[in-house]
């Protein structure tokens, strides 16, 4: 006899009603469902913070590296936390204020990864899988936000700050915010949200022009904050777009990744599509083994027929990688170019 649960766990996904996938057929229709299925995905995420905390904002230090300008920054989040942020600010380019992105750091050890900075603060030599990529963003007339997302780097536990800092605090912060009706991911949903308000803060920001850009579970922080904030003007997600079923259901994955509950309101492909009609690109490696490429081509496909049907084909776009995930290929600076230097 066969006591394996594996047609238990397909049976499952396949019975579940997906409350508000999309089927739309009109404008009219898209409306109803874009707000019906925000609602529901906001509430799966968890109970952001009651009351709104001030941001206190603070400059902790600046760092003239030539070509620009390296702040670190400290805001409120919420009661008691606090969250750090690196800023790049262009040099000599004579704007008084810049398109704005939001960088979104992957699991690593948090926001020196992306700002090219290794784990001791000093200029990293060779770049991680990130790439230095909020360096390559300044270097294009991008000011650059770089918040530390909850559980990576200075945003860890107590107990693990004596380990190496690319070792984080996920497991036990996603687990207890779980136990009190909340997510990790939607905790860095809500900071990446206080991360653009911080930008309205400052007189160095086009507030018109702010984008986000993100890799792996950055990607993540990234898209979910994108179909929330529709201040997000334009989104780049690496190494992270896919259905729920192909990737964090079927493969192993840090559990910071799993929402209770959201496959009954819908796919990864519906949640990512409440972007449109705003620009998206996609980037994804067609032998990443943690988000397979045959589900980022379903979730695409999904996601094009709703641009399709908002008539802004043009402002989707899908790039794939040979090899395992990578970020900011050729692609990913010029779109953001493209829709946020005007």
């Amino acid at each position: 006899m066969d006591f394996t649960v594996d047609n238990y766990l397909e049976n499952l996904y396949a019975n579940t009603n997906r409350q508000l996938a999309f089927n739309a057929n009109n404008m009219s229709e898209w409306k109803v469902w874009h707000c019906e299925l925000k609602d529901a995905f906001l509430k799966s995420l968890g109970k952001f913070p009651l009351a709104e905390i001030e941001l206190e904002p603070q400059l902790l230090e600046e760092v003239d590296c030539g070509n620009y300008i390296r702040q670190r920054v400290l805001y409120n989040i919420d009661q008691d936390l606090l969250t750090p942020a690196y800023v790049l600010v262009p040099k000599d380019r004579g704007k008084e204020k810049y398109p704005a992105v939001v960088a979104c750091h992957g699991h690593g050890y948090g926001s020196r990864e992306v700002v090219g900075l290794g784990m001791d603060g000093k200029p990293l030599k060779n770049p991680t899988y990130q790439k230095n990529f909020g360096l390559e963003l300044v270097k294009r007339g991008f000011l650059v936000i770089v918040p530390e997302l909850l559980g990576f780097g200075d945003r860890r536990l107590r107990e693990d700050m004596e380990k190496p800092l690319d070792d984080s605090s996920c497991y036990r912060i996603s687990t207890y915010l779980m136990m009190l009706g909340r997510t990790m991911a939607g905790m860095r949903v809500w900071e990446t949200i206080r991360t653009v308000d911080y930008l309205f803060t400052r007189d160095d920001v086009d507030c018109a022009r702010i984008g986000c850009m993100g890799i792996s579970g950055g990607g993540l922080v990234c898209a979910f904050t994108s179909t929330i904030d529709e201040r997000i003007g334009c989104s780049v997600i690496s190494g992270f777009t896919n259905t729920f079923k192909d990737s964090i259901m079927s493969v192993y994955h840090c559990i910071d990744n799993y929402i209770p509950g959201i496959i009954n309101i819908g796919e990864m492909y519906d949640i990512i599509g409440l972007i449109a009609p705003r620009p998206l690109l996609i980037e994804a490696g067609n032998e990443d083994p943690i988000f397979p490429i045959d589900g980022v081509y379903e979730s695409y496909s999904k996601i094009e027929n709703i641009y399709a049907l908002l008539d802004v084909p043009d402002k989707l776009k899908l790039h794939v990688f040979e090899g395992e995930h990578e970020i900011c290929g050729k692609e990913a600076y010029p779109w953001l170019e493209r829709w946020l230097m005007k």
